[in-house]
């Protein structure tokens, strides 16, 4: 298998992940995920993230991370 590179968006409404493989004059895209979080959801004024906001954060990064890593 080749060389693999994976980028992480995180975004205040949602998480995306790009792994893709470096070909010459770029990259070729394996796969593409996309999980709406709503991390500013419940965060008031937000200059904080709620404690549920993080929980779904953290549950994304999760299963992004078990995406990437079956690549």
């Amino acid at each position: 298998m080749s060389e693999l590179v994976a980028a992480l968006d995180i975004g205040t409404n949602s998480f995306h992940l790009v792994v893709a493989k470096p070909v010459p004059g770029g990259f070729e895209v394996v796969t593409r995920e996309k999980e709406v979080v709503r991390l500013g959801h419940g965060g008031g004024d937000m200059k904080h993230l709620s404690d549920e906001a993080m929980d779904r954060g953290t549950a994304c990064l999760v299963r992004l991370a078990e995406i990437a890593s079956s690549h």
